[in-house]
This record gives structure tokens, C-alpha cells and sequence, in this order.
């Protein structure tokens, strides 16, 4: 069994300065954490593979296609490969979002 403790994985920051802590990398899933300060967002962009977002902390604004709807803790969002998507924090708190994109984008 193979357990990943989020608190003991390497945090970095993506272009847009997002913290982000790639959690687990398998071929066919790759788990990133991102958490999103008051404010932050990761724009408009696509991958090449599904991806899910599961919001742990907070509410915040998500974009798939021409969708957007405000979201909050334990909700699940879909983008399918190919579609554009965003998401924003757009609260006075935390936003914490677990990424699961399937098959790996870097195993591909």
C-alpha cells in the first residue's frame, strides 16, 4: 500500500504563483494539490487529458467550456480533455483543490 502524506510533499508554485504539490504520479493518474490565495487564479487553458477537481477548502469559480458556476468543499467538477477551464478564488479565504487528470499528462 502506498500512503502520501500531502504535508511531506515538495510545494512549489506554478507560473501564476499558485502553491502546488504534485502528490502522486502514476501512468494513468496524476494527483496534484493546488491552494489558491484570496485573489489567485489559474487561467483559461486546456490539457490534453480528462481532468477532475475536487474542491477540499473554501469556495471559488470554476470555468469548463462556456460553463462557470461558484463552487464549495466536497463537490466534484469535470472537465473532459481538450475544453478549456479555469478556476479562481474568489472568497476572503483559502481555496483548496485537489487536480486529478487522467491518463498522466506526463506519462503520455
Amino acid at each position: 500500500m502506498e500512503v502520501v502524506r500531502m504535508d511531506e510533499v515538495e510545494e512549489a508554485q506554478t507560473p501564476h504563483k499558485i502553491e502546488v504539490r504534485k502528490v502522486l504520479k502514476k501512468k494513468d493518474v496524476q494527483v496534484v494539490y493546488l491552494k489558491f490565495k484570496p485573489g489567485e487564479e489559474l487561467p483559461l487553458h486546456t490539457t490534453k487529458v480528462d481532468v477532475f477537481f475536487y474542491i477540499v477548502e473554501g469556495r471559488g469559480k470554476v470555468t469548463v467550456g462556456d460553463e462557470q458556476e461558484v463552487v464549495g468543499e466536497k463537490e466534484i467538477i469535470f472537465s473532459p480533455a481538450d475544453i478549456p477551464h479555469a478556476l479562481e478564488n474568489a472568497g476572503d479565504g483559502l481555496f483548496k483543490v485537489l487536480v486529478v487528470k487522467t491518463p498522466n499528462p506526463e506519462m503520455r
